[in-house]
């Protein structure tokens, strides 16, 4: 699970997607108030409360590789055609923009905004 602080930065600035998010146990976040990282546990059944309290500590989504897969896995016929539409995103015009993205997570996510949003991670936010 990439938790570098610049995945931080891709995950908060991409406003979209941090809108989605549903908390729920197993889920990473960071709270931007202590720059902690930990995982949603399940202390808190209701999601109202949840939501709640991760707004008070600001916290950041930290999409894992599976959740990523999983806001586009819709749009392919099996989870095969997904990773070679991946691939071939990758391997395509588009792969010295990829190149700067040091893991799967920061691939993907990366992957997801450009496939699904149109938008590339650029001087630290998405265009």
């Amino acid at each position: 699970m990439d938790k570098s602080s610049y995945y931080i930065k891709m995950c908060e600035s991409a406003k979209v997607i941090q809108k989605q998010w549903k908390p729920d146990f197993g889920d990473f976040f960071v709270s931007m108030s202590s720059g902690q990282t930990s995982a949603c546990l399940s202390i808190v059944s209701e999601l109202e409360k949840k939501v709640s309290y991760l707004k008070t500590i600001k916290a950041v989504w930290l999409l894992r590789q599976d959740q990523l897969q999983e806001m586009l896995i819709e749009k392919y016929a099996t989870p095969w055609d997904l990773a070679i539409a991946f691939s071939n995103v990758l391997m395509a015009d588009n792969a010295s923009y990829f190149d700067a993205f040091d893991s799967m997570e920061k691939l993907w996510l990366a992957f997801i905004m450009l496939e699904k949003h149109g938008k590339k991670w650029k001087d630290g936010e998405w265009v």
